[in-house]
């Protein structure tokens, strides 16, 4: 039988922050003309870690809960293709429905039918198109996790060369019309390798890398810095090169590798230290916990809140590019959509709308507090647009 596993309370840390940040980024994208403004661009730059960082969590969690267990995949797959599949379908529907134009209903369905093969609903739809990919190799992934019990380097090692080879081909060879691989840039399951695989062995190693993490925050910042710098200078180099912004700032290419994995590094720090202080005293850091929560639902919302709240400031002629604007979109987004959330988690509609079972609901079935207790509808939930995260 395996060892039952304590609740890891790091990972809330990480995936509260990782949800605020691909607010932010979708936010800066919108109001402080992120297309544009060369400084926005790099902040930009700094922020598209999101969609790496949820990905490490989606290995971390599934690795954590489901490894060296004798599982019966009929039912793991079921529990998991619920808990995302139904959400993605109603959340394409209702985006299509909120925001686009169809001709008569037949044009619709058959929209909404393309739609849920490509994610093409709405521009961060297609994370959840992602997960469901990853369910679907997760007893290869699995399998793999078995080797790396043994040689967790050399297959981190092996996951990241073949990562910076992919990203240098994305950024650089791929060409205006690809064909073959990743010839849908973002899509494809097998386009962050190297950060499911980091999640698996580092869910594998957990007690082990707690420890190095509390004792090593002063190097990992450095690291940080260092890395960040580094993505800052390819920024700058390929704007002014003559490359567009967009691709200056995209998430998809070899300098956004090192930054992001530091960057996750990094939240696993400040969470395990968020984790020693939630131990000393449950009630501290409750918003980062209530956040963590409904951090999926999250996700899939506040993209037509941002919708909705540009056309309001259209409407009475005061939207304009500006970072005061931004930093104001940002509160309100997470703010509203934290609580449309709550709300809607106190309904039994909740596993199918956001994936997760209604608050009284987790009451009545809820784990002791040894038991496996990560949540499994959020992993890695969120981030962003396709030309970014996340």
């Amino acid at each position: 039988m395996a060892e039952k596993k304590g609740y890891v309370e790091a990972a809330d840390f990480v995936r509260a922050v990782t949800i605020v940040s691909v607010v932010a980024v979708h936010s800066t994208w919108y109001m402080a003309n992120g297309g544009n403004w060369v400084s926005s661009g790099a902040i930009l730059s700094l922020l598209h870690f999101t969609r790496e960082s949820f990905m490490a969590l989606t290995g971390f969690v599934l690795t954590y809960s489901l490894f060296g267990r004798r599982l019966n995949w009929w039912e793991v797959w079921k529990r998991r293709y619920r808990l995302v599949l139904f959400p993605y379908m109603i959340w394409s529907a209702a985006y299509m429905v909120a925001f686009g134009s169809f001709a008569t209903l037949g044009v619709f369905f058959l929209t909404y039918g393309r739609n849920l093969l490509d994610g093409g609903a709405w521009f961060h739809l297609y994370y959840l198109l992602i997960t469901m990919q990853f369910y679907l190799i997760l007893p290869l992934f699995l399998a793999l996790m078995k080797v790396a019990k043994k040689h967790p380097w050399s297959v981190v090692a092996g996951a990241l060369l073949f990562q910076l080879a992919l990203f240098t081909y994305d950024q650089y060879f791929r060409g205006p019309h690809p064909t073959g691989i990743n010839a849908y840039i973002g899509d494809e399951v097998w386009t962050y390798t190297v950060y499911f695989v980091i999640g698996g062995v580092a869910a594998l190693y957990w007690p082990q890398i707690r420890s190095w993490l509390k004792t090593h925050m002063a190097l990992v910042l450095k690291l940080s810095a260092a890395t960040a710098a580094l993505m800052l200078a390819e920024f700058f180099l390929q704007t002014y090169l003559g490359h567009n912004m967009t691709m200056a700032d995209s998430v998809l290419q070899p300098a956004m590798v090192p930054w992001a994995i530091m960057t996750i590094v990094l939240l696993a720090a400040l969470g395990v230290r968020y984790e020693a202080a939630r131990q000393n005293n449950p009630h501290r850091w409750q918003l980062v916990k209530t956040i963590a929560d409904v951090s999926f639902g999250i996700y899939l919302v506040h993209p037509m809140l941002l919708q909705y709240w540009t056309g309001i400031l259209a409407s009475l002629g005061w939207y304009h590019p500006s970072f005061w604007l931004d930093g104001l979109t940002e509160a309100l987004l997470v703010a509203s959509s934290t609580v449309l959330m709550l709300i809607i988690g106190r309904t039994p509609f909740s596993p199918w709308i956001i994936g997760r079972a209604s608050r009284q609901a987790r009451r009545s079935t809820r784990p002791s507090s040894t038991a496996v207790a990560l949540a499994t509808n959020q992993e890695g939930n969120p981030t962003v647009s396709r030309a970014q995260e996340s």
